[in-house]
């Protein structure tokens, strides 16, 4: 797994047409294939420069909590950024009840550990 400031732009926005994509046929919803190219890019550029500390599938599980959880249910700009936001902070509830808590990593939903990130030290 790698971070979303780790992707490259163009792998970023093919994930954010197919979750996008998804997205719109689990609200029941469509649009044209022009709007979802222009939703996909924002989301690309927001992702980036917003979320880059997260990774892709994070996103994705934002969209499935906000789908199936939340009232919001027109696909837009504010509500994926409502959505993400929420997300990460249940990624931060979890790993602050891991790391500061003395939890049970195993035993806290929604906890994950940061991916090891390669390094060349030779």
């Amino acid at each position: 797994m790698i971070y979303i400031k780790q992707e490259k732009k163009l792998d970023l926005t093919l994930k954010c047409v197919d979750l996008i994509s998804k997205t719109l046929v689990e609200l029941g919803q469509s649009k044209s294939e022009k709007d979802i190219a222009v939703l996909a890019n924002s989301l690309s550029d927001d992702l980036t420069r917003g979320f880059g500390n997260l990774m892709f599938t994070d996103i994705e599980n934002a969209f499935r909590n906000g789908v199936r959880k939340t009232d919001l249910f027109s696909l837009n700009v504010k509500t994926y950024y409502t959505w993400i936001f929420k997300w990460r902070q249940i990624i931060w509830e979890a790993r602050d009840e891991v790391e500061n808590k003395g939890g049970e990593p195993k035993n806290i939903p929604n906890y994950r550990p940061e991916p090891k990130l390669l390094t060349n030290n030779n």
